[in-house]
């Protein structure tokens, strides 16, 4: 890649390093994008060649410049699988063995960059070691609810010994065996990883929330971690125009030809695969729910697969009309913002939970693991959406409940009425508090750069 130097000496060089997933390139390319428009930083934007690959260069900042960090290659772990994106499970703590063991080529980054800060993610414990050894001051960076990662991180600390002070966050018995069950199966994204970087952090801690949303458990998180929570977003997804192409018209001409509210948007994220049985059960929900919808159906790669086999006989022809399938990826942002949206179906990824919230949708959770089910608790306490019901002992769907659910949101009634009436004021809330908090944000990364070189 082209290297360009930072001509300007007032500018704070920031070196950012997120983890090898989607769902943490894309807020931290956000935060870059937010931090470069203040003219104060230049940005140095670090990962693997196949991440880097995949953003979109045309759309940056002059003051971003991508730099790329080689992996050791292997029969094993080919350069294409540097990244979560398509990863087949069993190598993923392969890709954080191999990640963890790239120390030394981090180490050469640093030195030839010499970044006023470094913004480092969770999953890089070696990173702010680095840094602190170059007198680099090192910031974690949490993608993440503060809900979940204080929920999280109170029970790693007391470990059953102090209940949570918030109720409205709690998991369900067959949600912390399924934990349980990943965590012993990917022991090393144990805790003790995931919480390194919180320990680690020089001073402060930034997370991709805002106080409107989670004030209480950013406060919280700042007790447990006895270090200043500041809150950077939330962080949301630029609509770029440029990747408009033929299939994406279609969908929003489609909405344009539907009533306001009318449609449920159902996506599960780019990283989370539904099983045959899920799809099945979330198909018999929709048909049944008679109303008009758009589903991003996703499945893993290699795994080609003939969407008609993958629904139910005879469904496709039983919603035509009322409903569209689309394949792999759908322009997210633009859907959410079109009137004809009232409600949206997902897993309760952290980017699709601020995205909803920004568009002012309601949610309708069906968390799947990980911190899902967290995510999904907070929203449900925060008033912005109603969680699907699921049979207690396996977390099986009822396609009759999850049904009647998607109808209360969508149609505004049984307590949907109350989920869209916060869902708008607090999307007023967000957008005018949001450049306020930013400010804050910057004030505190110049003030440890600046203290830093004194």
């Amino acid at each position: 890649m082209e290297e360009i130097q930072d001509t300007n000496p007032t500018t704070l060089k920031v070196l950012m390093v997120p983890w090898l997933a989607h769902g943490h390139v894309i807020p931290y390319l956000e935060l870059a994008k937010k931090l470069s428009k203040t003219n104060l930083f230049f940005i140095y934007f670090c990962s693997t060649p196949i991440i880097l690959n995949s953003i979109n260069q045309e759309n940056l900042p002059k003051n971003i410049q991508l730099i790329e960090f080689p992996l050791p290659s292997s029969p094993q772990l080919p350069s294409h699988q540097h990244t979560t994106n398509g990863l087949p499970k069993n190598l993923l703590s392969t890709l954080i063995q191999t990640f963890g063991e790239a120390g030394s080529t981090f180490a050469k980054i640093l030195d030839s960059l010499s970044p006023d800060l470094l913004i480092f993610d969770g999953f890089q414990p070696w990173a702010p070691e680095l840094a602190s050894s170059r007198k680099i001051p090192a910031i974690d960076f949490l993608i993440i609810g503060s809900a979940s990662v204080s929920f999280f991180y109170h029970h790693y600390l007391y470990a059953g010994k102090r209940d949570f002070p918030f109720s409205g966050i709690f998991l369900k018995d067959y949600e912390a065996k399924q934990l349980q069950l990943t965590a012993e199966m990917n022991i090393s994204i144990g805790p003790n990883v995931a919480f390194n970087g919180l320990e680690k952090s020089h001073e402060i801690i930034l997370i991709n929330t805002c106080n409107e949303i989670e004030g209480k458990y950013v406060d919280y998180l700042s007790t447990l971690s006895n270090k200043k929570v500041v809150p950077v977003g939330p962080l949301i997804r630029e609509m770029e125009t440029t990747t408009e192409n033929e299939e994406n018209s279609k969908i929003i001409q489609w909405l344009d030809k539907k009533d306001e509210s009318s449609c449920v948007y159902v996506s599960f994220g780019s990283e989370y695969f539904l099983s045959k049985e899920e799809i099945e059960e979330i198909a018999q929900s929709l048909e049944l729910s008679e109303l008009n919808f758009i589903w991003v159906l996703r499945f893993p790669l290699g795994e080609e697969t003939n969407i008609e086999n993958a629904l139910p006989k005879g469904f496709l022809d039983r919603v035509e009309g009322k409903g569209v399938i689309v394949e792999k990826w759908a322009p997210q942002a633009r859907i959410l913002e079109h009137p004809s949206v009232g409600g949206f179906l997902c897993h309760c990824g952290w980017n699709s939970i601020l995205e909803s919230l920004h568009f002012g949708v309601p949610l309708i959770t069906m968390p799947m693991h990980f911190d899902q089910h967290t995510h999904s608790r907070m929203a449900v306490e925060l008033g912005t959406a109603m969680e699907v019901v699921r049979d207690d002992q396996y977390g099986k769907l009822n396609k009759e409940e999850t049904a009647k659910m998607i109808r209360n949101v969508v149609m505004e009634k049984n307590g949907g009425e109350n989920v869209k009436a916060k869902v708008k004021e607090l999307r007023k809330k967000i957008r005018e508090k949001g450049e306020e908090e930013f400010d804050q944000v910057v004030n505190k990364l110049l003030h440890l750069s600046t203290k830093n070189k004194q």
